[in-house]
């Protein structure tokens, strides 16, 4: 049986909202365990919410406490490295669409050349240049499996003389 679908905003009901956030918090921690026993690292959680006084710690104190020692040692740059706020993550996934979207255009552009190169019209100059640079690169890819099959022809007969 599947889920149904969690929006995501303020559970209204006070019970029903101590109660998810308990079994969210229990899952977390679960998961953090899980983290920990599976890729041999270290780790810590701390928790402050409105039902305890005080934050909750995992595992136990003195562990969180030597984590945390051990980050404040570093240097600010690599405590900071992997950090990101909602504008970083923005940021980063406009970046990652921008090279998604370069790479989109550099295919489409050498789509449109191979229509224009198989048709009559090649002579027209607004594409000589861009015709030359792709027909370069398909001479070096040429090449390139030219020698592949040599080496492989050359390792046949290694093997069949044996």
């Amino acid at each position: 049986m599947g889920r149904r679908k969690v929006t995501h905003q303020l559970i209204s009901d006070s019970s029903t909202r101590r109660v998810t956030f308990r079994k969210r918090k229990d899952g977390l921690l679960k998961k953090l365990n899980e983290l920990t026993i599976l890729c041999g690292l270290r780790a810590c959680a701390i928790i402050y919410s409105d039902y305890k006084e005080g934050p909750e710690v995992w595992p136990n104190q003195r562990e969180v406490r030597v984590l945390l020692n051990r980050l404040s040692a570093l240097p600010v740059e690599k405590q900071t490295k992997y950090m990101m706020d909602q504008k970083d993550l923005m940021n980063r996934m406009i970046s990652d669409a921008e090279k998604k979207l370069e790479k989109e255009k550099i295919h489409s552009r050498a789509m449109e050349l191979g229509i224009i190169a198989s048709s009559e019209d090649i002579d027209d100059a607004d594409y000589s240049e861009e015709l030359i640079k792709a027909a370069d690169v398909v001479e070096k890819r040429i090449k390139v499996i030219r020698e592949r099959i040599d080496a492989l022809e050359s390792g046949a007969a290694d093997i069949d003389e044996e």
